[in-house]
């Protein structure tokens, strides 16, 4: 038996012990958990958006940002995946079938499944990071991840992996650009990252009063300029920034809010691009700007999961020990402290000011 945190309806968790396999899925592996990170698809799924939306059934075991070491391998994966036994692995938390027209031409697959939203009642049911075991599947790239990482900072890979993607795969920055990242949550501040890898010359980022703390640890990171949303007007702060000419790149990460699409129009120079990945609860937006869209011929793209080299990138990027890292480490939990820990991300723990929050099922307490 494993144990595992079963989310069995909406905003409700049961810690449930799950049989294990006794051995690895053919062509696939079992894993042991060393920890999972969250973000803020696992609060829509807690609350019942991805249920409502059709990507979930329950119950499921949640977590999609998974490293742990190898506990069992079919032998011809083993071969396949050039790993053994006792490799500490991050799992890229979709997997393609492989078969479709969007796997054959090279496109985003149209048949994938998404680790942490597999109905627990599909095989063994162990298809998420909170449990202390989970079944890889055959086609699941993992990763090698160095054993002199903390878990906290191996857990990153995820995030970092967006901030990549985002920024050199959608938004194709260029050396010297000016990138505005609208949000200081873990993507906005993997997208400062990302923005430095890319050699921007100016990364302007964005938060509220409550996230001072944030952008500061942006410039820490390589941001060049922070702005207090609610605080100080943001077109009138950027235009003073960049003498009215506009960004080059906004990578838009705010989820729910509206008002930073239409500030990304308005302070983007004619021909720029935009990345949309803040999502918006399947919500329309009040008003569209679409005539200053087509007026400024402006590029605008949807960003949604992680590519094989963006988790590639991230990751030569968390070994290589030019980022401190540690500052965006706010809690560790327990597997049994999943719900709190979902809570935390959530905002709903008063005095608390969370930012990548780790679940870790060897840790006690």
């Amino acid at each position: 038996m494993t144990k595992a945190m079963v989310l069995v309806a909406e905003r409700r968790f049961e810690l449930r012990d799950i049989p294990a396999p006794t051995g690895p899925p053919p062509g696939g592996a079992l894993l042991s958990v060393e920890g999972c990170g969250i973000c803020g698809s696992d609060v829509e799924q807690y609350e019942g958006e991805v249920a409502r939306m059709g990507m979930m059934t329950f119950p499921c075991i949640p977590g999609h940002e998974s490293i742990g070491r190898i506990a069992a391998l079919d032998a011809e994966a083993g071969r396949r995946w050039g790993l053994k036994l006792g490799d500490r692995v991050a799992v890229h938390g979709v997997t393609p079938c492989g078969a479709c027209a969007g796997c054959r031409e090279g496109r985003s697959c149209m048949d994938a499944f998404y680790y942490g939203f597999r109905s627990l009642d599909v095989g063994s049911g162990l298809w998420g990071g909170f449990a202390e075991t989970m079944e890889i599947a055959p086609r699941t790239r993992l990763y090698p991840m160095s054993d002199k990482l903390s878990i906290e900072d191996a857990l990153l890979f995820n995030p970092l992996a967006a901030g990549f993607d985002w920024v050199f795969q959608q938004a194709d920055v260029k050396l010297g650009e000016t990138v505005l990242i609208t949000g200081g949550g873990q993507r906005g501040l993997a997208s400062v990252i990302a923005a430095k890898e890319a050699g921007a010359g100016r990364i302007i980022i964005t938060g509220l009063g409550r996230d001072a703390f944030k952008l500061e640890i942006a410039k820490n990171l390589g941001a060049t300029d922070t702005v207090i949303v609610n605080i100080a007007d943001l077109r009138e702060q950027v235009n003073a920034i960049t003498g009215g000419a506009g960004v080059d790149k906004v990578i838009e990460t705010t989820p729910l809010a509206f008002a930073p699409i239409a500030d990304a129009i308005a302070l983007t120079r004619p021909g720029g691009t935009i990345v949309l990945a803040g999502l918006k609860a399947n919500k329309p937006m009040p008003e569209f700007p679409i005539d200053t869209v087509i007026q400024k011929r402006l590029r605008i793209v949807g960003a949604l999961s992680t590519s094989d080299w963006a988790t590639k990138q991230a990751i030569r990027a968390i070994e290589s020990g030019r980022y401190p890292l540690n500052l965006l480490h706010t809690h560790s939990l327990p597997l049994e402290r999943a719900e709190h820990a979902v809570h935390l991300l959530a905002g709903e723990v008063e005095g608390e000011t969370p930012l990548h929050i780790s679940v870790l099922p060897g840790l006690k307490g």
